[in-house]
């Protein structure tokens, strides 16, 4: 803005050149949010300032800027005394605080300006005890910066020395924090005029009890706490966590502080061993944080070296579990007692070899002490010694200590487990080397723990291929725990395919061990869902078993939506032997076919695909043709009911499959077609002779009735075979209307019938015999599928018309009563058969509207017309159009739905007809497989139309031109990685053995992990998926419900 350049230049006279052109321009605002005034206190012109003030209005003295400053603020801030002063005699609120909480006066004494500070105070209106950020005071503020010039101005000039702020802090806790030597000697001596002794004010304590020695300590000044002990601060004093000053200044290492402490007191009190709210003494402290200095000196001054704190832990087990090791060397040699455990039963040498290095960190002098040597063999709460942890945490090192320390490696946990089964569960291949190079007893290999698991199981069920191998070298047995589990099926249930093959390659018959219930390791790999695992068990010639509940793998596979151990199977040399394994009666465990259809249907899918081959010619040639293997190898009652199972789970695509399609089209050619075409042609009989009949007759006639005779006989026959299933089916329904109507129509042959009634039902009749007739075709497939499509469009239609017949009804009424005099509209019936005329367009304007309204016989023409001109809207425009857009946007779903419909009710046809007919000849029409030639021409002439007419014509399957480039590059990376990682496993142990050669200590060798990124990875997603398993389950149960 100009006026602020002017201000900034100082030029007296050109402001007020600019204020006389422009008064409002001093309410302008900067990018800031600030005033001309705002900028005017921040300088050192008191002239442009006082101009600024005459010109404007009083509320511009405390306008504030973004940040809530006011002038006030910019002057105190940029050190102007003098403006300061003017802004305080013209009005200005010094109280304002902006958005930080931070008034003027808490401005000038952080920064140092004392006569500013003085300035503000002696103004009336300035709240000396001003809150501002967190409940700070002013005096609060002056002690944290140790600004003792402004505590003695705020003092003398009535300040509150015990007001706490929001945490309860006085000011003395705040001067003994900051280390604000003067600051407490003022307030110490104010306060003992206002009447408070020095004591008194050096014990107040805050919101948690903390008094000023407390926050000394923290800050680690050593004078400032000498003044407080001087001034009688209690040293007993305990904050919320029962806490002295001396168990902070413990926990800092603060030796000088603690023994001027200690020196200072004169109580009875043993406050070298008091104790905070952990139960935890000095001592402890100091060895959590491995203070040598200060662990030493408390020792020499009577400190308990064997105190027990809250978990039961002494200073000797805190200082190990927190790898104090200094702290450690020195309690150990001043005679700290080694047999104290804690709460979970560890002793000191439990918790050294839990720490990296292990036994190492400790001196070899108290390694050869007879007491520390028998805590080698004492247990923990769950019966574990050393020995165990050392081997669960694969520290060789220590392993080797711990032998030395007369360690037993034959000693098992309350689990009855042994070190080998500790270093076989996690992997500890240098560690299981060392405990089985010095064993004697073998037996120790094979014994179980309380579950019956051997080492061998644990390190096959974590999936340790080097463990595995080596166990089995050293003369493991492929025994079964109690749960009849054996080796492989825990691999198998991991998924751990390495493991498998080792154990695979030693012993083949583990394969079909099954357990307590019957399950094969192949069961719990396709349970879980590792499909490399059941391929190498397939490979490996693994047998196909059922377990107690009569399931085989690939049932549980099934069950469990197990994709791609399904496919898996499918794809392998075994997938025909594993369909014929099922149990007939089993209500659960069906035939694989039915309950992959049921569970997997993109699985079965791939099965009817891989029972597909082509010629070895391009499809587009002559001779080129398609094998299809109709047969599954299943069962033949079963064949039909695969079928069944697809249209009632409703599976389109396994429907529309070429093998679905030819194994029909095999069953239509041998049967179907012969039957339904005579079943067509013995319609016939009752339809043409109805036909020349109606057409023909002349009142009076005589006429045969045998064709309905037949026809009536023929539905008795079914009502005998399918009883109540027979009046469910509309089509028996429309059958017996037609017996009915025709035979009241040739009734006057026999009785009297009045004449109307007889050609009534004679129009009904001959109408729904080719109605019936048009439902026959639906069984045909070229013509079929447009009958279908008809029927599904009519159900469309009816649904639409039970809606908007009201609107038909509302305007139909309406026209009933404007246009009553008309013989159209004259009853409410006839108006209503008027308005469905007029919806299809015979709106009839001039007979209807415009000659009786020319002729003045419209009682209301007004009215008339806008119903006639909101009915065309309505019904000719809205409504038939919403229809046709109906009908035209559900076409192509209409569609799938009628060729669905068309083979349901083919499988149906079909169904029924192969009850009727002998097993014999069923077994005779079933072909194995089918040779299909798409590009010849099967006939000629009259049969070529007859056959695209009557029978259903192949369809080129579509051929899916996958790109493999991407996916063989990948497999091509995998087995770089894979040689890779041999060859640098390789160089590894090759490091090693040099290592080893050359005497050297190094970190790789004290670790003994067998955890790779694969494992890690692979726990986390079985972590991660273990937390959501039941929801996701939940959630697809429902999707397949809906």
């Amino acid at each position: 803005l100009y006026h602020i350049v002017v201000i900034f230049k100082g030029n007296v006279k050109r402001l007020q050149s600019f204020i006389m052109k422009n008064r409002d321009g001093l309410c302008k605002y900067d990018e800031l949010n600030a005033t001309p005034l705002h900028h005017a206190a921040a300088q050192d012109q008191i002239e442009l300032l006082e101009m600024i003030i005459n010109d404007s209005q009083f509320e511009g003295l405390n306008v504030l800027d973004i940040s809530g400053n006011t002038p006030l603020h910019w002057a105190t801030e940029k050190k102007q005394v003098e403006n300061v002063k003017f802004l305080l005699s013209k009005g200005a609120n010094p109280n304002i605080c902006n958005n930080n909480l931070v008034a003027p006066l808490h401005l000038a004494i952080q920064c140092f300006y004392n006569e500013i500070v003085k300035v503000l105070i002696e103004n009336s209106s300035t709240d000396v005890n001003l809150i501002g950020e967190n409940g700070n005071t002013p005096l609060l503020l002056a002690c944290s910066k140790d600004n003792s010039e402004a505590l003695k101005l705020l003092v003398d000039n009535g300040a509150k020395i015990c007001k706490p702020n929001k945490f309860g802090c006085y000011p003395v806790h705040t001067a003994a924090f900051s280390g604000s030597k003067k600051c407490m000697e003022i307030l110490l001596k104010f306060g003992e005029e206002q009447g408070y002794s020095r004591q008194s004010q050096i014990n107040f304590l805050n919101n948690k009890k903390a008094s000023p020695l407390h926050f000394a300590v923290q800050s680690g000044d050593l004078e400032m706490i000498k003044i407080c002990l001087k001034n009688g601060a209690h040293i007993t004093l305990e904050e919320n966590g029962k806490c002295t000053a001396l168990h902070f200044a413990a926990t800092q290492g603060a030796t000088e502080i603690v023994k001027l402490m200690i020196s200072s007191y004169s109580g009875s009190d043993d406050i070298i061993n008091t104790v905070d709210g952990n139960n935890e003494t000095l001592l402890h402290r100091v060895s959590l944080f491995d203070h040598y200095e200060l662990a030493e000196y408390l020792l020499s001054m009577g400190a308990n070296i064997n105190s027990i704190d809250c978990e039961g832990r002494s200073p000797l087990l805190l200082a190990t579990v927190s790898a104090s090791w200094n702290v450690v060397n020195l309690l150990l040699s001043k005679g700290a007692d080694t047999g104290i455990k804690d709460y979970f039963g560890r002793n000191f040498l439990h918790l050294t070899v839990l720490q990296p290095y292990g036994l190492k960190n400790l001196k070899q002098e108290f390694l050869q002490m007879q007491y520390i040597k028998n805590l080698a063999m004492d247990e923990d709460i769950d019966g574990c010694t050393p020995l165990h942890y050392a081997c669960s945490h694969g520290v060789p090192l220590s392993v080797n200590n711990l032998l030395c320390l007369d360690g037993s490696i034959c000693i098992k946990s309350k689990d009855n487990k042994s070190p080998l089964h500790f270093a076989a569960n996690f992997g500890r291949i240098n560690t299981c080397q060392r405990l089985v190079r010095d064993m004697t007893d073998t037996r120790l290999l094979n014994e179980g723990d309380q579950n019956g698991m051997t080492p061998l199981h644990l390190a096959a069920k974590n999936g340790h291929d080097k463990v595995v191998k080596f166990l089995l070298k050293k003369g493991a047995l492929f025994l079964s725990d109690y749960n009849g589990w054996t080796a492989l099926h825990h691999a198998s249930m991991g998924g751990y395919t390495q493991t498998m093959k080792i154990i695979l390659d030693t012993n083949v018959k583990c394969t079909d061990c099954g357990d307590e219930e019957g399950n094969t390791a192949l069961h719990y790999a396709a349970r879980e869902g590792h499909a490399k695992a059941v391929a190498l068990l397939l490979d490996h010639d693994a047998e196909i078993r059922m377990n107690k509940q009569s399931a085989t793998f690939l049932h549980e596979a099934i069950h469990n939506r197990r994709k791609e151990v399904v496919i898996t199977t499918i794809m392998s040399k075994r997938w025909d032997e594993c369909l014929v394994v099922f149990s007939p009666v089993s209500l659960t465990n069906k035939c694989p076919v039915l309950e992959m259809i049921e569970y997997l249907p993109e699985c079965m899918n791939v099965s009817s695909t891989r029972l597909t081959s082509s010629s070895n010619t391009i499809l587009s040639t002559h001779n080129s043709y398609l094998q299809i293997k109709t047969k599954t190898h299943c069962p033949l009652p079963f064949f039909q009911d695969i079928k069944i199972k697809m249209v009632q789970h409703n599976c389109r695509d396994l429907l529309a499959h070429p093998i679905c399609r030819e194994y029909l089209l095999m069953k239509w050619m041998a049967y179907g077609f012969r039957a339904h075409v005579m079943n067509l042609g013995l319609y016939c009989l009752g339809l043409i002779p109805m036909t020349i009949l109606i057409s023909n007759i002349k009142p009076g006639l005589a006429f045969n009735s045998a064709g309905i005779i037949n026809g009536t006989n023929n539905g008795s026959a079914s009502l005998d075979t399918k009883r109540m299933n027979y009046f469910l089916d509309p089509t028996n329904l429309i059958e017996w209307t037609i017996y009915t109507t025709s035979i009241v129509f040739v009734s006057p042959l026999f009785i009297g019938i009045p004449a109307n009634l007889q050609w009534q039902c004679g129009a009904i009749s001959v109408f729904l015999f080719w109605m019936n007739f048009l439902l026959y075709l639906q069984r045909f497939e070229n013509c079929g599928i447009y009958v279908v499509m008809l029927l599904e469009i009519t159900k469309t239609l009816l649904k639409t018309t039970f809606v908007f017949f009201f609107l038909i009804l509302a305007f139909g009424l309406g026209f009933y009563v404007l246009l009553g005099l008309q013989d159209a509209f004259n009853t409410p019936m006839l108006s209503i058969m008027q308005t469905f005329s007029m919806m299809l367009g015979d709106i009839n304007y001039h007979d209807g509207f415009l000659n009786p309204f020319l002729g003045n016989h419209l009682p209301y023409p007004f009215l008339s017309f806008s119903f006639l001109v909101v009915f065309t809207l309505y019904i000719p425009i809205v409504l038939m159009n919403l229809l046709i857009g109906l009908a035209v946007g559900d076409i192509a779903e209409v569609q799938k739905n009628a060729s669905l419909k068309r083979i349901a009710m083919q499988v149906k046809l079909h169904t029924s007809l192969e009850k009727k007919l002998p097993f014999w000849f069923l077994s005779k029409v079933d072909q194995e497989s089918i040779t299909v030639y798409p590009n010849r021409r099967k006939t000629f002439g009259i049969m070529n139309l007859f056959q695209y007419c009557f029978c259903p014509q192949y369809k080129k399957p579509e051929t899916q031109y996958a790109d493999k480039t991407l996916e063989v590059e990948v497999l091509k990376q995998k087995y770089r990685l894979k040689d890779l990682a041999l060859l640098l496993e390789k160089q590894h142990e090759l490091v090693k053995l040099i290592i080893q050669k050359m005497e050297i200590v190094s970190e790789a060798e004290d670790e003994d992990s067998s955890f790779s990124f694969q494992q890690r990875f692979r726990n986390q997603q079985l972590q991660k998926n273990s937390k959501w398993h039941s929801v996701l389950k939940a959630m697809k149960r429902k999707t397949n419900c809906v």
